[in-house]
């Protein structure tokens, strides 16, 4: 009887253990904060700062693109990163789709490139939602104007602001279905099974269903991080109008080094000239 008590206690002391170191790695594994970057100017671009006030009190730093001149009834893309990159990550993007006659801006989260606070899961969820308010009040901008782009986790902030009814469309670049799926998948068992006890999730495949603007996913079938068949189980359960592009020989970290014109070209496409229902 003792020894069941004993093993008992050992067993609770383990997976307290368990839960407490993972979910001290989690923020660690999850994001790699980079703080340099270039900014439009260095492509000949004038902007503004953007300036997101989060619900929990942080006061981050964007950037916003304004369309050119004359540009008129123009989509302004909000803009979300992987988690390797920074807010300077997207200048190709900002360059394509400036040419074409849209506004840009760039949401950049808390712990990246010189903004306060530490990246989570539940933070950047907040960080979306305060850039979201700060575009969406700007003078002269319909919401219903602003497509929501989301590259690799930024898809999870762009799934999750468009399934509140956030924009009149949504651009995911490489998502992945969730995080315990996109472990397993990987072959990173050992971190699928440790997942149980954290409490990231990403979970982009429970949220897509809800979506009713139009919707366009865009994945490479060489995607070395995040398989191309995450990117076709989330197209197959989201709600139509939708589309998805297949970018042939696409890695996840070379889409705008050696596809821009593939990418920029479905994305174009898709915003003005949506899907039929």
């Amino acid at each position: 009887m003792k020894f069941i008590a004993a093993a008992a206690v050992a067993a609770l002391l383990l997976i307290l253990l368990l839960r407490t170191g993972v979910r001290l790695l989690e923020p660690r594994l999850a994001f790699f904060p980079i703080r340099a970057g270039a900014t439009p100017a260095s492509v000949g671009l004038d902007y503004e700062a953007l300036v997101a006030v989060t619900d929990d009190g942080l006061r981050l730093s964007g950037w916003y693109v304004p369309p050119p001149e004359g540009a008129r009834d123009a989509w302004t893309l909000l803009v979300f990163h992987g988690n390797a990159e920074n807010i300077g990550s997207g200048l190709a993007l900002v360059e394509r789709a400036h040419q074409s006659g849209f506004g840009i801006a760039l949401a950049e989260y808390r712990g990246y490139a010189g903004n306060p606070g530490h990246p989570s899961e539940a933070g950047i969820a907040l960080d979306g939602e305060a850039f979201w308010r700060a575009l969406a009040a700007r003078p002269g901008l319909d919401p219903a104007r602003i497509a929501v782009w989301g590259r690799s986790i930024g898809g999870a902030v762009a799934v999750r602001l468009a399934a509140a009814g956030r924009g009149g469309a949504l651009v995911l670049e490489s998502p992945f279905r969730s995080a315990r799926t996109l472990l397993r998948d990987g072959g990173a068992w050992i971190l699928w099974a440790l997942s149980v006890f954290g409490t990231y999730r990403f979970d982009q495949e429970s949220l897509i269903g809800r979506i009713e603007v139009p919707i366009l996913i865009v994945h490479g079938t060489a995607d070395e991080v995040v398989p191309f068949a995450h990117g076709r189980r989330l197209y197959e359960a989201a709600r139509s109008p939708k589309a998805f592009v297949t970018i042939a020989s696409g890695g996840h970290n070379d889409l705008w080094s050696r596809h821009a014109a593939e990418v920029w070209s479905a994305a174009e496409t898709f915003l003005l000239n949506p899907p039929a229902r």
